[in-house]
């Protein structure tokens, strides 16, 4: 139940994102208490990624969402742990599956740090061959504290 309704809070938040299409999004927002990465589209995958805090945690979320049928594994919810890739580093993350909608959170608090300290740092994050923007990223993160 409890993952049934972050996937779905998830998936509220790619909607509430996808609400910006007349005018993208270039940087991120801050939106209720988290702040999220602009869409990110290649290969058929629209993906964005957010950070919130909770109980005094920083937690990661990245959901993807595939064009393709043949991603679909169908209504039942599937969790699985698997590793993707961080700019060239492997990240354990649990993984949770419905339709074509794929979200992911960092399996360890290390995993987790490694992403903030990557978004913070870098110009650019590579998850799983998607590059999302880090512009606008230090501004937005002060915010959420």
């Amino acid at each position: 139940m409890k993952t049934t309704i972050k996937t779905i809070a998830i998936a509220s938040l790619f909607a509430s994102f996808g609400t910006f299409a007349a005018s993208p999004v270039t940087g991120w927002v801050v939106e209720d208490g988290l702040i999220g990465s602009p869409q990110v589209k290649q290969d058929g995958i629209t993906a964005v990624s957010s950070f919130e805090k909770k109980d005094g945690k920083i937690i990661f979320s990245m959901m993807m969402v595939s064009d393709k049928k043949s991603d679909d594994v169908g209504i039942k919810l599937i969790e699985t742990e698997s590793p993707i890739m961080v700019n060239g580093k492997k990240i354990m993350m649990e993984e949770q599956r419905q339709g074509q909608l794929r979200s992911f959170n960092p399996k360890t608090e290390a995993g987790t740090q490694y992403l903030l300290n990557e978004f913070k740092t870098k110009d650019g994050v590579i998850i799983e061959n998607l590059t999302y923007s880090t512009n606008s990223f230090n501004q937005a993160f002060e915010k959420l504290q």
